[in-house]
């Protein structure tokens, strides 16, 4: 007999983003692929799993798709790489075919295995502005028509992106117990192992045995930062 649990959104979000960074998606592209992986899991499809099942991809796959264009028809080309890792892409490349004031697009995806996820982002699209309907006419290829539709609002209280999202926010995500605890044990291989100085250290600041401060980084070192990011005047805001 399977055991399930319920697991909170904010543990599950974490989770998936630190198994994200240990199994090598690219750094830059987590915390969107982790937000879509949500997502799909909300709407009831197990993203998760699908996440699971390709992770020896993820170090050599894309990100992004190659992107082409006849007449009014946008072409995708997935290139081989795991509809988890394309997700926001997808979500974004419709967006971008309506960019040009058009109501309607029309979009053809292709070699992307797994793209059945795609139709569990319903919800992650309409807060962007998009709708979409999949005719799949094939394993890992799809007919897609987006519409621009008004943005579904996020609701800043309880940062529900969608009602799907509003729904696991309040009553958690139902995971079988195994699966949880192997990804909560495999994500952890992400964070810095234990030792005495990572017990003392919290973001910029160590500190010694006795909670003595005894390094922080100070604002000659956010200067370089920001001027490595193109701007020495900005402020960012973390």
């Amino acid at each position: 007999m399977t055991t399930t649990m319920r697991a909170s959104a904010r543990e599950m979000r974490h989770m998936v983003g630190r198994y994200l960074h240990a199994r090598g998606c690219p750094a830059f592209a987590v915390n969107a692929v982790r937000d879509a992986i949500m997502a799909a899991q909300a709407e009831g499809f197990d993203a998760v799993s699908q996440m699971e099942r390709v992770h020896e991809r993820f170090r050599s796959a894309r990100t992004n798709f190659e992107v082409s264009r006849v007449g009014d028809l946008t072409m995708l080309d997935g290139a081989g790489a795991p509809a988890p890792l394309l997700a926001p892409a997808f979500v974004d490349e419709l967006g971008l075919a309506l960019a040009a004031g058009d109501v309607r697009a029309k979009v053809e995806v292709r070699d992307v295995p797994g793209l059945v996820l795609f139709e569990a982002l319903g919800d992650y699209a309409a807060t962007r502005g998009v709708a979409f309907t999949i005719a799949r006419v094939g394993e890992n290829a799809a007919a897609v028509a987006a519409e621009r539709v008004p943005p579904t609002p996020v609701e800043p209280a309880a940062s529900a992106a969608g009602p799907s999202i509003e729904r696991v926010l309040r009553e958690g995500y139902e995971m079988d117990a195994d699966q949880f605890w192997r990804l909560f044990h495999e994500s952890n291989e992400a964070l810095t192992p234990d030792s005495e100085v990572s017990r003392r250290h919290a973001g910029a600041q160590l500190y010694d045995e006795h909670g003595n401060l005894i390094g922080e980084a100070d604002e000659e070192t956010y200067l370089h930062l920001r001027g490595r990011a193109g701007d020495p005047g900005r402020t960012v805001l973390a």
